[in-house]
């Protein structure tokens, strides 16, 4: 790791571009984003994911180890030590650990996504969550946290989606979107990919037309898709479904989960379907 070199003024090129990227406009247009402290700078560079450059804060620092968090680092990173004030500008958090990265967003293609997997008996197949207008960060994040725990091969982020990168969809995620596909469609393309690739549909919904989700058979080559909170998914993607879901709901003031706890419970059937 090359010896860190400070920066003291706001005014400094490298901090101006770095504090940018808090917003999505400038994530999506320069194809970077922050990772900030110890545990998503190491999963970031553990994910082989490309760090531009590095700041560190010791007036703020936690107690961790700043080698241990730094290793596997590309030696030639640009590294920087930067005053509190600084960091408290470059950090989305309140309270800052001492480390952010600047990095290289993964990037990936429905094209490139691998051929489904198909087994004889259709228990280990492949799977896919399908996140319809989420506009909630925190929950696109903890989708993708659930989808990469439970063996999806890809996340399909379609409509007017958040932004994956976001550092709250990061955080919740617990970084799974360093590794996991989570690729933004538009709702049609993504219809069409799973057409194409023979992955039967299974759309939730909270109205009474809706399949129990227990009673459903969720195995061989699937894609769950979990919509808006506020409006549920559109005629069009319920039109499109192989299978509609129910989640019950039995109490007297709720009628439909949190989209993340929705996709959690589906998830898990369908991974309790294939593995007993």
């Amino acid at each position: 790791m090359l010896p860190p070199k400070p920066i003291t003024s706001a005014a400094n090129p490298r901090i101006k571009s770095a504090v940018k990227l808090r917003k999505s406009r400038d994530r999506r247009r320069s194809g970077m984003f922050i990772a900030e402290g110890p545990r998503e700078v190491s999963r970031a560079i553990a994910a082989g994911l490309e760090l531009a450059e590095v700041f560190t804060c010791p007036d703020v620092m936690a107690d961790y180890d700043i080698r241990a968090a730094l290793y596997g680092m590309d030696e030639q990173t640009p590294t920087f030590t930067v005053t509190k004030t600084l960091i408290k500008m470059l950090a989305y958090r309140d309270d800052p650990e001492g480390l952010i990265a600047v990095v290289k967003q993964p990037t990936w293609a429905i094209d490139e996504l691998p051929v489904p997997e198909v087994e004889a008996n259709g228990k280990r197949a492949s799977l896919y969550l399908i996140a319809v207008g989420t506009q909630k960060p925190g929950n696109l994040g903890a989708m993708v946290r659930t989808a990469e725990a439970a063996g999806c091969k890809a996340v399909l982020a379609c409509g007017e989606s958040v932004d994956a990168f976001n550092p709250n969809a990061i955080r919740a995620s617990t970084c799974a979107v360093f590794t996991l596909p989570v690729i933004q469609l538009a709702d049609v393309e993504a219809v069409d990919y799973l057409r194409g690739q023979s992955i039967r549909i299974a759309a939730t919904t909270p109205a009474a037309d809706g399949s129990i989700y227990t009673d459903a058979d969720l195995t061989g080559p699937l894609a769950i898709v979990i919509g808006p909170e506020d409006t549920g998914l559109s005629s069009a993607w319920l039109d499109a479904a192989d299978v509609r879901l129910a989640i019950p709901t039995l109490g007297r003031t709720v009628d439909s989960l949190n989209a993340a706890n929705a996709a959690a419970v589906v998830l898990y059937e369908a991974v309790r379907q294939r593995t007993k």
